[in-house]
């Protein structure tokens, strides 16, 4: 046997709109979950990165990471970090 389904006394319209009020009704109770957000502190971004706190400040300053002061801390957002992962510079040749 064949797994065919036939449809008889329904119109090509008629089906087109019953198959978009299924889809409809299954989007609307769809949730989609934001990611938990994660804040770093300095010292956690620099062991993140593998760079130094003086590196961290001058990337800070040239605005390449950014860094939301709460109180008396500076935390950096997960998202931001990764972001300013992919725009740090590489250096290509070791320094002298």
């Amino acid at each position: 046997m064949s797994n065919a389904i036939m449809i008889q006394g329904v119109t090509a319209d008629e089906l087109e709109k019953s198959i978009r009020q299924i889809v409809r009704e299954e989007l609307a109770g769809f949730q989609p979950t934001e990611p938990e957000l994660r804040f770093y502190t300095r010292d956690e971004v620099c062991k993140l990165l593998k760079i130094s706190l003086p590196t961290l400040g001058e990337y800070v300053k040239m605005g390449v990471i950014k860094g939301s002061r709460i109180g008396t801390r500076i935390l950096f957002n997960e998202l931001d970090i990764r972001n300013a992962a992919r725009e740090i510079p590489t250096m290509k040749y070791r320094r002298r």
